[in-house]
């Protein structure tokens, strides 16, 4: 049994993000590990694709020289659950999480994963509490340029306008932004949540096939009871507006010259449909004509 390639993504993984330790419980060819690393100013960015079983760091020991980072995480493919200390987080596709790597860690992915990770000096978020640490909200204004900012550093939008100059400002602009973001959670997320940003997380988790009102729920840390008490109060329901909005991108897309290219079956999945028939069905039903029929007649 070969164990080379676990040993090179433990010293690549050592290097890049610090001591953490890899297990993979199955046939040692069979293991998928990469990571790459970019710099954006002085921000070191890492990216990350394993289905490892097990990736673990222990809380540092006495007299160690303490890890400088903590970690910004978007949760890009795949899911996993993470120990922090006594609690267990779940971080599903979409999700962004703050961990810290002086305390111990456990990854469990649940299969392939892939995540974007963006080290930020724990010197800087020395005030936070470790029970801070965890998944992020996207609720407010800040919640949301953080998400849009993740994103755009994980889909490598920033890279080629990247210069010695940015220096610390990505760095800066994320601590700031974080700054208001963990301060979500010292009220209660319902009394203070609104439907627009409700409705503007479910348009980031779109074409996701795993958005459903118990996923938004728990992203937003309130009960599923309440999400659907802030549609019903507009006469609406969650689940209606998500469909709506399914159906509403995928219309775009039929009708957009630049789509010809690719199939109805493709477009439908794009927008979280799955089956091809239940998005034809459900088109017909929502628009009153077959989305082939849509497509042509938009053309």
């Amino acid at each position: 049994m070969n164990a080379a390639p676990l040993n090179i993504w433990n010293e690549r993984v050592h290097s890049v993000c610090g001591r953490f330790e890899t297990r993979y419980d199955h046939c040692q060819s069979l293991f998928i590990g990469e990571l790459h690393k970019v710099m954006l100013g002085s921000t070191e960015v890492a990216y990350i694709r394993s289905n490892a079983s097990v990736i673990a760091k222990s809380r540092h020991a006495a007299g160690a020289e303490p890890d400088p980072y903590c970690f910004l995480v978007l949760q890009q493919h795949g899911e996993m659950d993470i120990e922090l200390g006594d609690r267990v987080v779940q971080l599903r596709e979409g999700d962004l999480a703050l961990l810290d790597c002086a305390t111990s860690l456990k990854m469990m992915p649940k299969g392939l994963f892939g995540h974007v990770s963006i080290h930020l000096p724990k010197a800087r978020l020395a005030g936070i509490g470790p029970e801070q640490f965890g998944k992020l909200s996207s609720t407010g204004a800040c919640g949301q340029l953080l998400s849009t900012l993740v994103r755009q550093v994980a889909g490598g939008e920033l890279g080629q306008w990247a210069c010695n100059e940015d220096g610390a400002g990505l760095q800066d602009a994320l601590l700031a932004l974080l700054g208001s973001v963990l301060q979500y959670r010292a009220s209660d997320p319902a009394a203070s949540l609104h439907l627009h940003e409700v409705q503007a997380l479910i348009q980031q988790r779109l074409d996701s096939l795993r958005l459903s009102p118990a996923s938004l729920a728990d992203e937003l840390g309130i009960s599923s009871r309440q999400l659907y008490r802030l549609f019903e109060a507009r006469g609406d329901s969650v689940c209606r507006y998500i469909l709506r909005e399914r159906l509403r991108r995928a219309a775009q897309d039929l009708r957009n010259p630049a789509c010809m290219h690719r199939s109805i079956t493709d477009i439908g999945a794009a927008w979280g449909f799955a089956d091809s028939a239940h998005f034809s069905k459900t088109f017909k039903k929502q628009m009153g004509v077959t989305p082939r029929d849509y497509r042509a007649g938009s053309h």
